[in-house]
């Protein structure tokens, strides 16, 4: 399909890594959000850019979206309580700091950074899929589709990094009550897609080693190919779709050649 595509994010309209999406990656347009900016921030700006980029694609007969895909995360482990006081007191630099009250605040801090990364961006995305996603008119194909990019490891209780699990989990609940009202609203489809990790630069140095070590880690990795490709054929084939507020996980089926795919099952 010859299908335009519009990103939006946080980073510098001129950074190497927008510019390189608009020249060789495909991406026709970019919409700039706000860095740490509140829900209603991300929000708006999130819905004049792209009422903006409909408006000066077809202002005559009201350009509406094929899809949106919210593929914002991030991830960060709970801060160590007895290894971050220790380091507070061990520094002559920070003899007035009470170590109780930087942990709490530091913890505290975590927890709001992953609602930031993790639940904002879906909040903002599902306001602009009320908004502009096409509900199967007679001028559309196909109703409209929106996906988040959760996480496998929230549907389960995550000691050590209750930010991240509770931030993924709230995302999950979102989508879970969003999805049916939206369907009644515009027959649009809410879907969230669960891998356990996404096989991205930045995951597979957190991890460190690498795949000759024999570490099947790495063979439990999603790339992220395969859940772009699972996408396309929602857009195209609206009768494949699970319902909508539906949860699906996603397994990776790598092989050691390279090769395989990814298996996705229904949860909730």
């Amino acid at each position: 399909m010859n299908w335009n595509v519009v990103g939006a994010d946080v980073l510098d309209p001129t950074s190497d890594v927008v510019m390189n999406s608009l020249q060789t990656k495909g991406m026709t347009s970019y919409i700039p959000l706000p860095m740490d900016g509140s829900i209603a921030d991300l929000s708006v700006a999130l819905y004049r850019g792209v009422d903006a980029y409909l408006q000066e694609d077809d202002s005559s007969t009201g350009a509406t979206l094929d899809a949106i895909v919210c593929a914002s995360g991030g991830w960060m482990g709970d801060i160590d309580k007895y290894t971050h006081q220790q380091s507070i007191i061990e520094n002559e630099l920070l003899e007035d700091v009470d170590p109780d009250e930087d942990y709490i605040r530091e913890s505290s801090i975590v927890c709001d950074r992953m609602m930031r990364v993790n639940y904002y961006p879906v909040v903002a995305g599902s306001m602009i899929g009320q908004q502009f996603l096409n509900g199967g008119s007679s001028s559309h194909n196909n109703n409209g589709l929106f996906v988040i990019i959760g996480a496998s490891a929230a549907l389960s209780p995550t000691p050590g990094m209750m930010g991240y699990g509770c931030a993924k989990a709230a995302s999950h609940h979102y989508l879970q009550s969003y999805g049916p009202s939206v369907t009644e609203e515009n027959g649009s489809t809410s879907v969230g897609i669960l891998p356990l990790m996404l096989d991205t630069p930045a995951n597979r140095a957190m991890l460190g080693g690498n795949d000759d070590d024999g570490d099947d880690r790495y063979s439990k990795m999603v790339k992220p190919i395969h859940i772009a490709n699972e996408i396309g054929e929602w857009i195209k084939n609206p009768h494949l779709r699970p319902h909508s507020g539906s949860l699906v996980k996603v397994i990776a089926k790598n092989r050691k050649d390279g090769s395989g795919g990814a298996a996705f099952h229904l949860v909730r």
